[in-house]
């Protein structure tokens, strides 16, 4: 198991997550936090759920998530073995619009506790939204994904390699 120095669990850290006062909460069906091997070194973050997300509660497991399974098998990794999938945002955007920066100012302190808590070896942000925020840029995806990049969280000295790709809704 990995090794926590913050006193804080997944359990509570989900608790925290769904006591946000973030207005997408009323109107999505499903709270949508996380997925895959919390004990893996690589965590996949993306955007927010879609519609088959918001349904089962998962993360990545619409059409986009089918095919970020593939493109993740291709490469020798998959979710019960060695990823770590969740969100910036927890709750769908009506019409899967992309999230304000409201919502992901709401959200991001909990997905920072969440990167902090999980302590990857490395970070695989999927698109504009995840990248944007958390490598605090205004740099898009089309040139952050051809970049060596690292998360670093000021508080806790944490630095972490990220590779910035292309969201796989964008692919499709």
């Amino acid at each position: 198991n990995k090794k926590n120095e913050s006193n804080i669990d997944l359990n509570t850290l989900k608790k925290k997550a769904m006591k946000l006062d973030c207005n997408l909460k009323d109107i999505a069906s499903n709270f949508v936090f996380n997925d895959g091997n919390f004990n893996s070194d690589i965590m996949v973050i993306g955007e927010a759920p879609g519609e088959e997300e918001d349904k089962l509660g998962k993360p990545f497991v619409g059409q986009a998530g089918k095919l970020l399974d593939e493109m993740l098998n291709y490469i020798g990794l998959n979710r019960r073995e060695n990823i770590y999938i969740t969100n910036i945002i927890f709750w769908r955007p009506p019409g899967n619009r992309t999230p304000n920066k409201s919502e992901i100012n709401v959200c991001l302190p909990i997905t920072r506790l969440h990167i902090k808590l999980f302590n990857p070896k490395m970070l695989i942000l999927l698109g504009n939204v995840a990248s944007k925020s958390l490598l605090n840029t205004e740099e898009g995806i089309s040139k952050l994904r051809l970049k060596e990049l690292e998360y670093i969280d000021e508080d806790s000295a944490l630095k972490v390699p990220v590779k910035a790709l292309f969201h796989p809704a964008y692919l499709l």
